[in-house]
């Protein structure tokens, strides 16, 4: 007879203890995992049929601890060879615990000198190491001065069931989703052949491990390794055995469970991976997929009770919870239509949990990885619905009163006051996208815009000396205060993306996984497209408004040059302002696409041309280019106006070298005015608040500095923001 032991998560020890139980296995919760006493059969039988744990570890010695070269001195004497061979590979760790200051990755070298020089001693040669997919796992237990030795029977975590051949986002793993299910009496009511849902089922976990406990499938069916098939003692005819018993059962069960198991998911994607993943474990068969969004599914009358089960996102990026509340409210108004079932919901919240509009029959708490999580039980009846309007306006009164201290009035009496007197000014010049607030309180460090009916808060990364829970309840606070301040705003209508130190082309990069809508905002007489999701940026840099709407008066008749077009709204303007014709160069296909929309959008269709290029070289090859022709040909190459808005940074791939504004402007601007016409005017811009401009530049060109003048009237209280010239060639008298 042999020791082992089941490691699991915290909280899931009482499930594995039952499944061992359900086994004939006589076992008692030990620390967070369950140990047995048995033989190495019931070691294979574990291994199959286990759904909580994550590992099963087999006790090959125990004894006192002192130093970690008395543990080695030891070690070496053991008979490594009766459980694996000189040819094997394999891998060590060392866990601990109230053992002092002791290196864990020392200890496990340590183990492993053990091992080689038992075999150097015995052999005259040495197994290998292997730290990704070793023959053999084993484990060292410090507990103050106690070791124990235990050898993994398992080989890969028991959750990896190995019918996976595709991965989706899968924010929840097996032994978790199994333990909610145990929590809700599943096994009983598939036994009555009840129906499940999981309303937000993406990846397909909760659903399929509801299936093969339906239908009495062991989890290590279709795995094809065990730890324990290369160990030294390993018995082919007593797993066989185990193997066989479990075939049996999951062909019984296969014809047993009748009632029906439905996925609800919205991406077609995890809908796919899911089907083939179910196929693959058996258990597709009963299986029902509804393509849609979860608020649009109906309940089919033939579903009379069953189980829901379901993990929604939980919102744990800053800001997120908040953006996350209709969707649990939709929750919660979805399992109110299923009177006569049972429901369970997994989340990190509470306070989510709380505006579901239902009262938990149960409460119970799990971890989800590093997440403390609690799940909601609900009997859905109607001595469980809240009424929510009621609860709402309750809710939202204390909640105003908690948002208000710690400098919460302070914030939204400026917010209120910059709205009063902003969204005016903003009617006035028939703009719909502008700041604001810009930290103007130190304490609430965000950047608001408004983008006609919705919100994009940048959150600034807050120093070293600011404590992260303080910044986030701040900076939750500034969202939640928002709708109280703007009328008809929700949540869902706010887009939270943080600020940080941008180096390269960060912040043009895909920002978000989803896809974003385009819609247009009006700058003057100007309509321009916006995308509040899918990058850092939003396509329309607010702080060059009045640098827009200069060229737009400057442009009439003039050949425009607009170079780092990013979504060519100057270009936009300058056409609406009568240029005779553009030229727009971006490194970038998709703001150049974006580019031709907003042409487009405006009526502009013949005349205004779009180069994709690295702007530096193609200034050179243009002026080369230029330079080739005659004396006289050469003002055909040249433009009246060319705005120019260079990044600060810039590494792109695509470029041949990398840009850096303070370095290069010198460059820039003597290949920019070589291509402007004798009388025309260039428009630098630079975001880096420490640039400089080159002094031998101010004595080569006619250069006036107009970032005050061109400064918007919504970022007048960060007048630092950016620096703007207006540059011209010198006129000799």
């Amino acid at each position: 007879m042999s020791k082992f032991y089941i490691t699991c998560a915290q909280g899931l020890a009482p499930f594995v203890k039952r499944e061992l139980t359900d086994l004939g296995i006589d076992a008692k919760e030990e620390g967070t995992g369950v140990s047995f006493t048995g033989e190495p059969k019931d070691a294979y039988r574990a291994c199959l049929w286990v759904r909580c744990g994550s590992r099963v570890l087999l006790e090959l010695k125990t004894g006192k601890f002192a130093s970690l070269d008395q543990l080695h001195e030891e070690l070496s004497l053991f008979s490594w060879s009766t459980h694996m061979k000189e040819t094997d590979t394999f891998a060590t760790k060392v866990t601990t615990r109230k053992a002092g200051n002791i290196h864990t990755h020392f200890a496990a070298l340590r183990v492993k000198d053990a091992i080689v020089d038992y075999f150097n001693e015995l052999m005259g040669t040495r197994p290998n190491v292997d730290l990704d997919a070793p023959d053999h796992r084993f484990y060292l237990h410090i507990d103050e001065k106690q070791y124990t030795l235990y050898l993994d029977m398992s080989g890969e975590p028991l959750h990896k069931r190995g019918f996976r051949s595709e991965q989706g986002t899968a924010p929840i793993k097996e032994n978790l989703a199994a333990a909610l299910l145990y929590r809700s009496n599943w096994p009983e009511k598939a036994a009555n052949h009840e129906h499940f849902i999981d309303p937000l089922c993406g990846a397909g976990t909760i659903l399929i491990e509801a299936a093969l406990m339906a239908r009495d499938i062991a989890p290590g069916l279709y795995r094809n390794d065990f730890g324990f098939m290369r160990w030294r003692r390993f018995n082919a005819i007593d797993w066989d055995a185990c193997y066989q018993e479990a075939q049996r059962r999951a062909t019984e069960g296969e014809a047993r469970y009748q009632g029906q198991l439905v996925g609800v998911e919205r991406s077609s994607m995890m809908i796919g991976i899911t089907k083939a993943n179910a196929d693959r474990a058996r258990v597709l068969k009963n299986m029902c997929f509804k393509h849609m969004p979860f608020q649009d599914y109906s309940r089919d009358p033939a579903l009379t009770s069953g189980l829901i089960v379901t993990n929604p996102p939980y919102g744990e990026r800053l800001g997120e919870k908040e953006t996350l509340v209709e969707t649990y409210q939709d929750l919660g108004d979805f399992l109110k239509r299923y009177e006569g079932f049972t429901a369970g919901v997994i989340t990190s919240s509470p306070e989510l949990g709380r505006v579901m509009g239902l009262r938990a029959k149960k409460i119970n708490k799990f971890w989800n990885g590093a997440l403390d999580c609690i799940y909601l039980q609900f009997e859905i009846a109607p001595e469980y619905f809240v009424d929510r309007k009621k609860a709402d306006e309750n809710d939202r009164r204390i909640a105003l009163d908690s948002l208000l201290e710690g400098g919460g009035d302070a914030f939204m009496n400026r917010l209120s006051k910059n709205y009063k007197h902003l969204a005016k000014w903003a009617t006035r010049q028939n703009i719909e996208a502008y700041r604001l607030y810009d930290a103007d309180i130190p304490e609430f460090n965000v950047a608001i815009d408004l983008y006609k009916d919705q919100i994009v808060i940048y959150e600034y990364e807050a120093p070293s000396t600011v404590d992260k829970k303080l910044a986030e309840a701040r900076f939750n606070k500034v969202v939640q205060l928002i709708p109280h301040v703007i009328d008809g705003m929700t949540l869902k209508d706010i887009h939270i993306k943080q600020r940080a130190k941008q180096r390269g082309k960060s912040q043009y990069e895909k920002y978000s996984d989803t896809e974003g809508d385009l819609f247009s905002v009006k700058e003057g007489d100007a309509e321009l497209l916006v995308n509040l999701t899918d990058y850092l940026d939003t396509g329309l840099f607010l702080d060059h408004r009045e640098v827009r709407m200069m060229i737009g008066k400057m442009a009439k008749r003039k050949r425009f040059l607009n170079l780092f077009c990013y979504t060519a709204s100057a270009t936009v303007h300058a056409a609406n302002g009568g240029a005779s014709n553009t030229l727009s160069v971006d490194l970038s296909r998709t703001y150049l696409a974006w580019a031709d929309q907003n042409l487009a959008l405006n009526g502009h269709f013949n005349g205004h041309e779009l180069i994709q290029a690295d702007v530096l070289k193609w200034l050179k090859e243009r002026v080369e280019k230029m330079r080739a022709k005659p004396l006289l040909k050469r003002n055909e190459d040249k433009f009246d106006l060319i705005f120019m808005d260079p990044p600060t940074f810039s590494n792109s791939k695509r470029m041949e070298d990398i840009l850096d504004i303070q370095r290069d402007h010198i460059a820039l601007i003597n290949d920019a005015m070589r291509l402007l016409a004798h009388e025309g005017t260039l428009l630098f811009s630079t975001n880096l608040r420490r640039f400089k401009m080159d002094s031998e530049l101010l004595e080569i060109f006619d250069i006036t500095d107009i970032s005050s003048k061109t400064l918007p009237e919504d970022f007048k209280r960060n007048p630092k923001i950016r620096q703007c010239f207006l540059i011209k060639h010198k006129i000799n008298i």
